[in-house]
């Protein structure tokens, strides 16, 4: 959010909306607050955690777009390239929230190119509690707390890759409890 003090404001301009600064988000919360959770769709978007997921092998024979693969093959899906396809999303390496909401603010639907907890049989199991518990502590980290750059710099969103999966290289922010 640091990096993009305007999508910053407009979060806490939702929250501040729909929940008020007297009791913290809910889960019921949720569905008002459609701008809030296509912020975290798109940080899930742009910062795959896992750019090739979990590694599954094939139970048989198979051909997938004329390609033959053959039972017992590694299979990896290259997540990073999915969230990244230009075909798939207009100006793909932009922070565009917008991108996940339909006409009336609301999230839309899951587009088949986002893919942050994999796909298909092997999906990640935690994403039915994963994605709740973000929202949830992002609208209450947001609601509470002003976030920003120290004065002058600029956070460096440059990837890095590990052994784990891609990073970012620390900065230091400031954070200020908001005042009723």
């Amino acid at each position: 959010m640091v990096a993009f003090p305007d999508i910053h404001d407009k979060v806490q301009e939702e929250i501040e909306r729909a929940v008020g600064r007297d009791r913290l988000p809910g889960i019921n919360d949720r569905p008002n607050l459609g701008y809030t959770e296509a912020v975290l769709h798109e940080s899930m978007r742009l910062g795959t955690v896992s750019p090739l997921g979990i590694s599954h092998m094939t139970i048989c024979d198979a051909e997938v777009a004329g390609y033959r693969i053959p039972k017992g093959a590694t299979i990896n899906v290259n997540q990073w390239a999915l969230h990244h396809d230009p075909d798939a999303w207009d100006e793909a390496d932009r922070f565009i929230p917008e991108r996940f909401l339909d006409e009336n603010g609301k999230l839309g639907p899951k587009p088949k190119n986002w893919l942050p907890f994999s796909a298909g049989q092997r999906v990640c199991l935690g994403e039915f509690v994963a994605k709740p518990k973000l929202h949830l502590i992002f609208a209450c980290l947001m609601q509470r707390y002003k976030w920003r750059m120290i004065s002058g710099k600029c956070p460096d969103l440059t990837e890095v890759c590990g052994i784990y999966g891609l990073s970012y290289k620390p900065y230091k922010v400031i954070i200020e409890k908001r005042t009723c």
